[in-house]
């Protein structure tokens, strides 16, 4: 990240990012880190990474039942990760880059502003 990026962010220009501890801050990027926190979501995204795909694709390329798939699929849904269209009796599956991007860069400015205010050693027992 740029120095004016990194100052733009540190301005407030991301209206995401909060303070550490506050909504906005690393906590609020836990949903994110839920989404990779499992190796069937996490393999269902890197598979995504490469092109829209049909459940069916999904389910052969991990050798994983439709069901469960499915049910890893909603979370990343929910969590805004993957974007779904449907066509005839199928649905297809995306990943969302917009705001897998964006949460990457949130992500990114929360550290660097955290990292930013370290102040150094703080240990009060010694």
């Amino acid at each position: 990240m740029s120095p004016a990026t990194r100052a733009g962010a540190r301005a407030g220009a991301h209206p995401t990012i909060a303070p550490s501890g506050e909504p906005g801050g690393l906590v609020a990027l836990t949903p994110f880190f839920k989404a990779f926190g499992n190796d069937t979501r996490a393999a269902v995204i890197e598979y995504l990474m490469s092109g829209e795909k049909c459940v069916c694709e999904i389910t052969s390329h991990l050798s994983m039942s439709q069901p469960l798939i499915s049910h890893h699929l909603a979370i990343l849904r929910d969590a805004g990760f993957v974007c779904s269209r449907g066509a005839g009796a199928r649905t297809y599956y995306a990943i969302d880059w917009a705001r897998f991007d964006d949460l990457l860069r949130s992500f990114v400015e929360v550290a660097e502003r955290l990292r930013d205010r370290d102040a150094g050693p703080s240990c009060i027992c010694g």
